[in-house]
């Protein structure tokens, strides 16, 4: 397993995951014991106490992300046992503002037209983010880093990567995090049924195409009928080196490589992608519907009701991928799954989103009043003792220590009160909270599901966080396209998107051929060179504060 190099003085370790409510577990039974678990204060309360100021708290806004998966009973995303629990030890007195996780850019235009977007702005989207620095609607942190802050200044001040990405245009525009380093996307592959077929795990695309018609052919269920599906189109973008462009979600849309030390478009990759989607889709492995199911809810079900056999998604270390598993053994007890390392193409072999090993979360509305408030909160949120009891509840109450790390005192409980909670921890630095942190560490291996699954999540390190299997983007890029151009490139994705969807479906009346030469000829019409350009430029004149993806491997120790 791989573990992260320890670098003292001038470095500090880095580290990240893509996803972002992982490794949590949490507390209480009965009310009464509720009631007087969240306001009594523990160790992280004390520690709290001391930053507090000695007369009325300051008033800051803080976005929180909106998932709709606060459990019944424990209050709203706003206002619940960790809204309170915070507002309780804070140095400042937080108005929590919530914002959908998904099309969370819509929310956030309609909040700064309004002139309603929070002090504190807590976003993943480092594009969105990018764009909010570049018309002026955060402020640059430099000179407030340096006079309010202890906390990040300290963790940060030596590390030159994480100054990098966090700065945008020569100044720091945002607030950075270490993690460690995980597997987050990944894709499974039913063992018993490669096992029944007699055949071996894929390991090039040809070999995934094949298996995926096996598995949709010859009935590998057993059950007599022709009704098992053999893939999916999930992460097979990365397949291509595709699929985690520092500014991109669409790869077949825009893809961008470093050749000869230049960052230029290409369109073989798109091409290879295509031809592959279309290949699949033609030998009828994946869902007639797939380009309906817009947040896989059908696939997963597929996968857990034993009707497909090559299933991806994310969160692979974290609650989400387990339930998931947990579901199919339920269903399935004499399932055999495991983790299926990337099939190599003809650009070489690669790995699916995660492990990337640092990230910037956060940033401060140009319009907060009170920057120092809004800096001493920053810094709370990474006091130890205030992300420890974040992450895991409270001693005693919430989680027990064995063998050095906290471990849950009631999964169940937990699943209830805390597991939740992962996006008010955006900016805890996981990266230096040791192995305890592991999502491993939360599952019982005397339980045979448990133990599965901590056997995959070990297969996923193996897989995915690798230098001989790279993530896909080659480098992050510390500017964004300019409004007209990204004006240029959403209309341009519509139109890409149509084609490419049109080329999947179309069977032999529209060849992947003339799909790539509509593509080309509209991206050109559109404009699309302008942001090729652009791209080009922008590597060449910011070379100082590009980061390369590769460069993030050298972190890792065997």
């Amino acid at each position: 397993m791989k573990k992260i190099s320890k670098l003292k003085a001038t470095s500090i370790s880095l580290a990240l995951v893509l996803s972002s409510t992982t490794l949590l577990a949490a507390c209480a039974s009965d009310k009464e014991k509720t009631d007087k678990a969240t306001t009594t204060p523990g160790a992280a309360n004390t520690a709290a106490e001391s930053a507090k100021p000695a007369g009325p708290k300051p008033k800051i806004t803080v976005s929180i992300y909106d998932r709709n998966n606060v459990p019944e009973g424990e209050g709203t995303i706003t206002n619940n046992r960790w809204t309170k629990w915070i507002n309780e030890n804070a140095p400042v007195q937080v108005e929590f503002i919530p914002v959908p996780r998904t099309n969370s850019s819509e929310k956030w235009n309609v909040l700064f037209a309004s002139g309603q977007a929070p002090d504190l702005i807590m976003e993943f989207s480092n594009p969105y983010m990018k764009d909010l620095a570049s018309k002026g609607q955060i402020i640059a942190l430099d000179d407030a880093i340096a006079k309010y802050s202890t906390n990040y200044k300290k963790v940060f001040s030596g590390n030159e990567t994480i100054q990098k990405l966090t700065r945008f245009n020569g100044k720091t525009f945002f607030f950075g995090r270490t993690l460690p380093f995980t597997a987050n996307h990944y894709v499974m592959i039913r063992q018993d049924w490669l096992d029944k077929l007699k055949l071996p795990a894929p390991k090039t695309t040809e070999e995934y195409l094949q298996v995926a018609k096996a598995f949709t052919e010859q009935d590998p269920d057993g059950n007599g009928k022709k009704d098992t599906l053999g893939s999916t189109f999930y992460d097979v973008d990365y397949f291509f080196q595709l699929g985690q462009a520092s500014d991109e979600t669409l790869p077949m849309i825009t893809s961008y490589h470093l050749n000869n030390d230049q960052y230029v478009r290409t369109w073989d990759r798109p091409k290879a992608d295509l031809a592959f989607k279309k290949a699949l889709y033609d030998a009828g492995t994946v869902d007639k519907d797939t380009f309906t199911d817009k947040n896989g809810a059908k696939m997963q079900q597929d996968w857990v009701n034993g009707k497909l056999g090559i299933y991806g998604s994310d969160v692979l270390e974290g609650a989400k991928g387990f339930d998931v598993y947990t579901t199919l053994m339920k269903n399935n007890p004499d399932a055999k799954v495991t983790i299926l390392p990337l099939p190599k193409s003809e650009f070489g072999q690669f790995s699916p989103a995660g492990a990337v090993p640092m990230q910037f979360t956060s940033a401060i509305n140009a319009t907060a009043k009170n920057v120092e408030a809004v800096v001493k909160y920053v810094d709370w949120l990474m006091t130890p003792d205030v992300q420890k009891t974040l992450m895991y509840g409270l001693e005693g109450v919430h989680y027990k220590m064995v063998d050095g790390c906290p471990k849950p005192i009631d999964a169940e409980k937990n699943k209830k009160e805390l597991n939740w909670n992962g996006d008010f921890q955006m900016m805890s630095q996981t990266g230096e909270m040791g192995k305890c942190v592991e999502y491993t560490n939360t599952l019982d291996p005397s339980k045979p599901v448990d133990k599965g699954y901590i056997d995959l999540v070990k297969q996923g390190r193996a897989a995915y966080i690798t230098a001989d299997r790279p993530t896909t983007s080659e480098v992050v890029l510390p500017v964004t396209l300019t409004d007209d151009l990204t004006v240029i490139k959403n209309t341009l994705k519509n139109t890409l998107t149509n084609i490419y969807t049109k080329a999947v479906v179309g069977g032999a009346s529209y060849t992947v051929e003339q799909a790539m030469k509509d593509a080309q000829e509209a991206w050109e019409k559109g404009g699309g060179k302008k942001v090729d350009d652009f791209y080009t430029k922008a590597y060449t004149d910011n070379k100082k504060d590009v980061i390369y993806t590769k460069d993030y491997y050298k972190l890792l120790t065997k």
